[in-house]
């Protein structure tokens, strides 16, 4: 386990925030909890349908799935997340 630090881009509301999260976490977990932290800044709901938000990589220029593991997949400190 490892801290791995991430710039997450929320295009809806044009804003890029800074993240840690444990590399030994799935897509799934930290990308709720990228969720809860980016409404709670902002003061509101940000994604109408948090179910529905994509966690894409622009190193890995894809899709990551809920159930992947961050390190196992090649997300490392410094990667930029798009969450759509």
């Amino acid at each position: 386990m490892s801290k791995i630090y991430l710039d997450v881009q929320a295009p809806g509301v044009a804003r890029t925030y800074e993240f840690s999260a444990d590399s030994a976490m799935t897509v799934g977990k930290v990308k709720n909890q990228f969720i809860s932290q980016i409404s709670a800044v902002e003061g509101r709901e940000i994604f109408a349908d948090p179910a529905q938000v994509l966690f894409c990589s622009q190193a890995l220029e894809g899709l990551l799935q809920d159930g992947e593991i961050l390190g196992e997949v090649g997300v490392k400190s410094g990667d930029t997340i798009i969450l759509l």
